[in-house]
Order: structure tokens, then sequence, then C-alpha cells
């Protein structure tokens, strides 16, 4: 247990006036400089003034010129002067908000205020503002225990987190985002994930698919383009454009041949390939020889594929009127959102704003990123962010440090407090082409499932055994039979049931193969029946609900392993 914590400097009342303090302390060397230079010739001084002017100047009329503008630059740029205006901001705080103790002191027929300000703690970096305020059940305590809105506009930063710790409650707040912003060619792939800021990734893998709201005007396509342009060196990217805009006029770029769809027909196919190409994949990570539960498909050599929709509220709006068009979109999309994650397949929304009416909250809560651009009406923010950022103030600044900025927004994962997010700048203005960029990039091979190779068969010495043992092998061995034979037996599609297998083996109903073929329990049938019929009952929408429901009507579940 640790005696003492460092939380800082503490705050004081005369931090109110520290910029007067420090620009005082800054002309003091004029001062005593200018009374040794000028005492022993006062009398000639008061006489003759005019004589002595270029002196006079040098040592009183400048520093009152010059100290105001060096106070002012060292307070924007050295950290330490930084710090001390925080403290002027809190000191300020405290005292227009009476957050302070005042003491009535009688002298000489005279009666003064005393004032004592709380326990108030501020440590600072170029990033970072932590601030602590002293509990203790003091009057003030309710009121400190909810400052980290007002924190937040207080210093124009991002209310990131709150601890409570030995008596202290402590505000985290980020600022100065503007300055880890990169430029588009930074946007690299690296161990944490794809690089949005220099301290902001998107690791696609542990924060599956991606949803990017804002308004007109405010960088969305940009945003965009930029993603598509890094992930295109490291998957397949199908591009769905329905309102024929921004992303349709890549149609002839190599990379994108093939994979670019504008009409709601192309775009419900488009879906459905990518269902088929997920069941594929599953099939491919089940059979492989090294299939292990908890892998996903990097471990197998996959690359990703991203299927990028930009407006998906067009495309609703075109099918509004034919409900079978709907149902498939839906259906399609609901399966690759649910479970695209393990075979590599993630969906990157775009829209103004993900309205319940174009997209179901069940649905968008499966996004586990969440990025904005330009500027959302709050309950735009409500719908990107959830109630964990309801008490957030989302600010609306078109101008960083006196210059107009675009592509400024908030990002968070799914759940957790939404951070100030500045889109990769983009240097349109030196001639920078997305289309040149495009151009540029390699068309990736189409990856196949690796060759599953039959394993190869080793002379054994035979060894004798008891017909004991021989009689429970023979009984363990009738027991089971292929997953083709159910199949064809039961008139059931084996690609289905591959994927309930799979399903299953993930939730720890482990899998039996012999000479690469999937093999059945009369248990496994029956938790395979018992799923389809599950999965009728609830409309055919999702697999993965079907399947914990089988199991918690056998009362089995993660890491149960085999009945």
């Amino acid at each position: 247990m640790s005696l003492y914590t460092y939380r800082g400097l503490r705050v004081h009342k005369f931090y109110r006036s520290i910029r007067v303090i420090t620009a005082l302390l800054m002309g003091l060397p004029f001062l005593f400089l200018g009374g040794y230079h000028f005492y022993p010739i006062y009398d000639l001084v008061i006489r003759s003034p005019i004589d002595y002017w270029p002196s006079l100047t040098l040592y009183f009329v400048l520093p009152v010129l010059i100290i105001p503008i060096l106070n002012l630059v060292l307070y924007q740029k050295f950290l330490f002067f930084k710090r001390l205006n925080s403290l002027r901001i809190l000191a300020n705080f405290l005292l227009e908000n009476r957050y302070y103790l005042s003491k009535t002191i009688r002298r000489n027929n005279k009666t003064t205020e005393k004032i004592v300000l709380p326990k108030v703690y501020l440590r600072q970096t170029n990033y970072q503002l932590l601030v602590s305020f002293i509990l203790e059940g003091n009057k003030f305590q309710d009121r400190f225990i909810n400052l980290g809105a007002t924190l937040e506009v207080m210093f124009n930063g991002d209310f990131r987190n709150k601890t409570f710790d030995n008596r202290f409650v402590q505000y985290e707040i980020a600022i100065n985002r503007i300055d880890s912003r990169i430029t588009v060619s930074e946007v690299e792939m690296t161990q944490k994930g794809i690089r949005l800021m220099k301290d902001v990734f998107w690791d696609y893998i542990s924060e599956p698919h991606l949803l990017i709201g804002g308004g007109t005007g405010g960088g969305k396509t940009v945003v965009l383009m930029t993603l598509v342009l890094a992930l295109a060196k490291l998957g397949f990217i199908d591009l769905c454009d329905p309102k024929n805009a921004d992303l349709a006029g890549l149609r002839e770029v190599p990379v994108f041949k093939g994979h670019l769809y504008t009409s709601k027909e192309d775009i419900i196919g488009c879906l459905k390939d990518n269902v088929t190409f997920m069941e594929n994949r599953y099939e491919a990570i089940q059979n492989h020889p090294d299939y292990k539960i908890g892998k996903n498909f990097s471990d197998y050599g996959f690359r990703p594929k991203f299927i990028v929709i930009d407006e998906w509220a067009a495309f609703i709006a075109k099918i509004e009127n034919d409900y079978s068009l709907q149902s498939q979109a839906i259906e399609y999309l609901s399966q690759i959102v649910l479970e695209g994650r393990q075979s590599g397949v993630f969906v990157i929304f775009a829209m103004q704003r993900p309205d319940g009416e174009y997209i179901k909250t069940a649905l968008r809560d499966n996004f586990m990123k969440r990025l904005t651009v330009g500027h959302l009406e709050s309950t735009g923010y409500d719908m990107m962010f959830g109630d964990a950022n309801k008490n957030k103030e989302f600010k609306k600044l078109d101008m960083v440090n006196g210059k107009k900025v675009k592509g400024r927004g908030y990002i968070a994962n799914n759940g957790e407090l939404a951070g100030e997010f500045f889109a990769p700048y983009v240097p349109f203005d030196k001639g920078f082409s997305f289309y040149d960029e495009f151009i540029k990039l390699p068309v990736l091979e189409e990856d196949s499932p690796t060759k599953i190779q039959e394993p190869i068969k080793e002379e054994l010495p035979i060894e004798e055994s008891t017909e004991q043992a021989t009689e429970e092998l023979l009984e363990v061995i009738s027991q089971k039979r292929p997953l083709a034979d159910f199949a064809k037996e039961k008139d059931l599609n084996i690609k289905t049931l591959r994927k309930i297998l799979y399903l299953l083996d993930e939730r720890g109903i482990s899998l039996e193969k012999e000479e690469n073929s999937l093999m059945v329990t009369p248990f496994v049938e029956t938790l395979l029946l018992e799923t389809l019929e599950y999965f009728d009952e609830e409309g055919g929408r999702s697999y993965p609900k079907a399947v914990e429901a089988c199991l918690a009507h056998h009362g089995l579940g993660q890491g149960q392993g085999q009945a």
C-alpha cells in the first residue's frame, strides 16, 4: 500500500491571477536594471528626459509592449505555462461556482472574508489532463462526482474516464486531439489495427464491422475512400453505391472490376454471394487439418473481405415497396454481421444517421466500431454512440486554433465513451487523387482454401488387446456415422449442417473427424435437428441464437464439452 499518491499541483486562489503574476515577474528584471542604471543620474533624467529617451524606451517602454505578447506565446506553446493556465481555469471555476469554504474575520472594526478552496489537484501532459477532487463527505461531494461534461467543455477536450481512488474522484480529459491527426499516406495496418490517428486504431477482428455517420459535406465520403484505399491493400472489397455517385466512379479501376454494385438487384446479389462466400470459408476452416477452436480466418492463411455500402438508407428507399427484396436484404445482411467475424467478412456502413427506420437497433448494436464526421443532431449522436454517451457534450466546431477544419467528429467502440476524432488529412490542394492511387493498387489473387491432404497412414505396431476392449471400440464406432449419410437420410442441406456444427464446436460441443469426414453421434444428430426447429420458430433469422436456445434446453453452453 502506497503511503503517498502524487496527484499533481494543488489549485490555489492566487492562480486566478497567474497571467498577471507571470507578466509582472517577467518585467522585474527590466525594472531592476532600469533602477540600477538611472538612480545615480535621477536628477539629470528629470531635468532633461528627452536626452535619455533611448535608454528609457529600452528599460520601460519596450517591456510594456513585448511582455504581453511574450506572455501570450508562452501560455500557448510551452507545457509549463499551459499547466498554469489550466490551474487558472480551475481556480476561476471553483470561485465562480462558490466551491469554497469562507470564514468571516473581524480586525480593527473591519470585517474580511477568508476563502479556502477544497483540495483539487491537476496533472497535465501535452495530450491529457487528470483532475482530482477531494470527496470525504464534504458539502460539494455530490457535485464533484458529476463534473465530467463540465470539465470537457471547460478545457475544450474529451471526457474519457472517471475513477474513484482513496478519497478522490479523478477525471481524465483528452486534449489537443488535432495534434494526433495523420495524413492519408499514414493510414496503414499495424499490430493494433488500421491506424486512423496517431493513437487511434480500428482492429477489425476484435471490433468487427464499422458504422460511419455524418451529415452532407462533413467528409464522410473522404473518410470512406481513405479506408477503402488502406483496406484494398489487405484484402478483397465489394463496393455498393445505391446512389450511383462517388464510389461508382471506381468502376473501371482494376482492383474493383466486377466488385462494384449500384442497382438494387446487384446489391442484394452481392450480399447473397457474400453469405455463400462466408459459408464456404467456414467449411474450409472446419475441414482444415490444423483446425482448432478459437482460431480465425487469418490463422488459416485467408485474407479479410470487406463489404462497403455507402448510404444504406438510399438503398432501403429503393426497395421500400418491395417487401420480398427487403426481407432478402435484411436476412443476408444479418447473417454476415452476426457470423462474419470468424470467417473474415466485415461490413462498413456509411449513413447520414443510423435511424431505426433503415437499420434495426439489434443489428446496429453488432457494429462494434462507430465513427462520425461533420455535424449530427443530438438524436443522431444518440443513435450512433448509445446510452454510454447520453450526457456527453458533442461540440460543433468548425474552427480549431483559428483555422477551419474539415473531417472533425467522434469515434468510439460500441458501449464506450466517444472521443474527438480528426479524419486523416487528404492533400487535395497538392494534387492528390484517390482515383490515381486506386489505379496503382495490385489486384490480389483470390485466396482458396488450403488444400487438405489425406492423412499419412503409418504402420503401427500390433499390440495385443483384450476382447472387452475390442467390443467397446466396436460399440463406439457403430454409434458414429458420416455427416453426409445423416444429411442424405434426413434430406437436409449439408452446408447448413456444417455451419451449425461449427457454431456448436465454438460452444464446446467438439467435432470428430475420420479421414477428413465429419462424424456425428446420435446426440449430435439430436442437437442438429433441434437447432433447425428453433431456427424455423424464430422466422429463419439467426443460426447462433437457435444454437444457444438448443444448448440452453439441454443445460449446455460455452465450455461444457461434449455430452
